[in-house]
This record gives structure tokens, sequence and C-alpha cells, in this order.
């Protein structure tokens, strides 16, 4: 009688979606449902967002990872059924080069610290070919294979509850025969969810325009995401939430969205598109741009570079705040470094904005009449002041400054819901108790199969 061996697997893929439509995390439900039979899953299949700064990412820049034990004689048959549902799924399109990543028992070194860098820096494609080449079990590419790199950051990014913060995101699927066409959402059901769970769920609402805001826009296979701390509480948000259409599948992720783990890993260091975090001090009034965009300048502390600062126009409140900053102000600046070639300036857009260090400024207007108390005027350069009511003059006394009382504080600022990237930690999650565990719950995935 032989015994069956099995053996952990780690399956890493991304790039299989285009802005045409399509996504990754529902290749992600449709590979689960054709393997789920023949593999125990070690852990929820992992969202991985990577650095939000580059420029050939679809919107999320975000790749799937899988931790499963199977059975040692069945791994090749589920590598071969893993290859053929990306060859199905994706769609043909310039941008979008499907990589898949295979490593069997421990993950090596070389890609855990690729999946460190791949949250802040630009990575190549031939770096990401030569590993995979030379610590993978397997990997498998379509087009120039920058899903590779994708995918070796997921299955190197494990989220263990030791040293990092994770949440959770439960994604519905429509009816293939509804793509494209107006998602039919009761949107009271989602002011309802989020008043009942909050602080359990994040970045549903609005928080200033009560906008919904759990629906993509365009044409994939998503009706709704819910983000949230537990995976209970995912659950409990899907029976809340009501559709007007069936849906059908959904699938609880485990995600790095709203934990600032680029941020982490991120330093002052300027290069375009790499993730920055570093103290500044602005040296420069705000610039308001046409269309809303507000623009400052600052020197780096940490390397004395002289960098732009930018808040966008859809940050709203917070861009307005960034207005206010003056001369001599500090800032910790967390966001993405951009180069304008024309120009030879490095941008850095802001996702967020820790105010440290508010500054003295003043103006000077002049004196009052020691006479009467009545404001005086210029007698004339180098003239001193006179008072126009009682006469009297004096061509020694100066204007007095006066301290401008500043509409800015020391804060921590967070553009509103709607402008944040998925990366970012939202104001509602700090003070949250960190998450020592992953807890499975039965039913982290479904599909309805038209009931």
């Amino acid at each position: 009688m032989t015994l069956q061996r099995d053996t952990i697997l780690h399956i890493g893929f991304d790039d299989t979606d285009s802005l045409q439509g399509s996504c990754t995390t529902h290749l992600a439900v449709i590979i689960i449902e054709e393997i789920d039979r023949q593999v125990t899953f070690l852990d929820y299949p992992r969202l991985i967002r990577n650095n939000p700064n580059i420029p050939w990412k679809t919107r999320g820049n975000g790749a799937i990872g899988f931790t499963i034990k199977i059975a040692e004689e069945k791994v090749n048959q589920v590598i071969v059924t893993i290859k053929r549902s990306i060859e199905n799924y994706y769609q043909p399109d310039e941008n979008t080069n499907p990589g898949l990543v295979v490593v069997k028992g421990n993950i090596p070194e070389i890609i855990k610290e690729f999946s460190k860098r791949a949250l802040i820096e630009v990575l190549s494609i031939e770096e990401s070919k030569e590993i995979a080449t030379s610590h993978c079990f397997d990997h498998y590419f379509i087009g120039n294979g920058r899903g590779l790199i994708g995918g070796l950051a997921a299955i190197g990014n494990i989220l263990n509850p030791r040293n990092e913060d994770f949440t959770y995101e439960i994604i519905t699927y429509r009816s293939s025969d509804l793509f494209g066409t107006k998602r039919r959402l009761d949107k009271e059901s989602v002011y309802e969810m989020d008043k009942k769970l909050a602080p359990e769920v994040f970045n549903n609402i609005d928080e200033e325009t009560n906008k919904v805001l759990i629906c993509p826009a365009g044409p994939d296979p998503v009706f709704y995401g819910i983000r949230g701390e537990e995976a209970e509480k995912m659950l409990e948000a899907l029976s809340i939430v009501k559709t007007l259409e069936p849906l059908d599948a959904y699938c609880i992720f485990r995600t790095n969205q709203g934990t600032d783990q680029h941020f982490k890993y991120a330093d002052e260091r300027i290069e375009n598109y790499r993730v920055f975090k570093g103290d500044i001090e602005i040296t420069s009034k705000p610039r308001i741009l046409l269309g809303g965009h507000v623009i400052l300048q600052g020197i780096i502390e940490e390397n004395k570079k002289l960098v732009d600062i930018a808040a966008f126009e859809p940050s709203k409140n917070f861009k307005q705040k960034i207005s206010k900053l003056l001369p001599g102000d500090k800032i910790i600046a967390y966001g993405g470094v951009k180069y304008n070639q024309e120009h030879e300036t490095h941008t850095i857009q802001l996702e967020k904005c820790e105010i440290i260090f508010i500054s003295d400024h003043y103006y000077e207007t002049s004196p009052l009449c020691p006479k009467c108390n009545k404001r005086m005027t210029s007698a004339g350069l180098n003239k001193g002041h006179k008072c126009k009511k009682c006469g009297f003059k004096d061509s020694n006394i100066p204007k007095v400054k006066i301290k401008i009382v500043r509409e800015i504080q020391r804060e921590l600022l967070i553009p509103p819901a709607q402008a944040q990237r998925h990366l970012v930690k939202p104001h509602r999650r700090y003070g949250l108790k960190k998450k020592e565990s992953v807890k499975f719950v039965e039913n982290w995935w479904k599909k309805y199969l038209n009931e």
C-alpha cells in the first residue's frame, strides 16, 4: 500500500485583466471552482496590491496568491488546469501579459524580498523571469511576461499576522449576460450595512459626498466589493446588502488593502514611479492650477532635494487643507514620485500627509497713534507715520508686526474614500486592535449556479 504524500504549493498570477474588461479576482474564483475538490486551501486567496504608481497597470495593480495543500501526484494536473483557465479567460490585448508562478514547499527569501520591493519600486520583467526560472517549481507567461512580477509578489507577500497588517474584501460577481449593463443595487441597504457594521467595514460610503462606493463603473464582472476587518463580518455584510439582479458568485479575499503596507517599506528616495515617505519643509506658497490642483515646493530633510508636492482636485477637503500650507511648515509626505522630463522636476503626488510643524507668519500694519489710539497712516517714504484724527506725527515710529492666525493644525490628513488609493489606510482603521491570526469561515466562496 502506497501512502499519499501531500505537498504545499504557493501559486501566484497577475495581469489577466484589461481596461476593456475581465478581472483577475474573477479568474481566481473560476480557478477555485476548478480545483477546489482536488486541494485544501490553507489561506484565503490573497489579493495583493502592489506599487500604485506603475504606469502600465490597470486601476488597482492587484495580483492573486493561493496557498494550498495537494497530493503530490495531482500537482502537475492542477497546474495544467490553472494554465488552461488563464488561457481561456484572458482577453488578448497589447497591454495584457498574464504570468503564473508556482513554488513548492518553503518560499525562497529572494521572492519574499522581491514582494517587498514590488510594493514601492518599478521591477523589471527580466528580473522576474530570472527568479521564476531559478527559484520556482514552475512558471508560465503569455506575451512579454509582465504578469510574472505580480505573481511573484503575491506569493512572497503572505501577510503573516505576526508582522503585517491585513484586511478582507468580499467581492461579488455578475452573471455573464449582464456584463456591461448598469448594476442594480439597493443603495439604502449599503447605508444600513455600513451603519450597522462600522468600524468593522470601511470605504463603503464617501464621507464628504455620501456616495456609495462599493460598485465599480466598468464592464468587468464584479458587482460590488466590501472591505472589512474580519471574514465573519464580510458574510454579514453580504446578508445585509440587497441587489436587484441575481449574483453569480462571491469570494472572500485576504488583502493588504487599507493597510499602508507600501509606506511601511518606503523611504525618501526620489525615483520616477517610486513610493515616497519622508519629512519635507515647505518652501513656497501654494499655487492653484487650472482644475483646482494644488502645487507647492519643499525640501526633503533627509537628502535636501527640492521637489514639487501635489494634491489633486478629487481629494476635496484634503486638497483645501494642503493649500493652507506656507513656507516653513513641515510635513510627512506619503505618495508617489512622478518625473516631468520637460521641466526636469520631480513631483510627489500625495496620497496622505501629516502636518508636524506649523511656522509663524506675520503681516505688517501701521501703528496705533500714542495720543488717540487710532490707526495711523504713512507720512510718506521714510517719513514715518501720522494720525489723521489728532494730527500727531512721528518720523521714527515703525510698523507693527501682527501674527497671522493659521487655518491649519498639526494633524494627519487623508483624502476622502472616493479619492483614496487601495492601499491607503483610512481614518476608520486607526485605533483598531491588531489581528493576531487568520480565521477561516465556512462558505468563504460560493458559486450560485443560477439558484
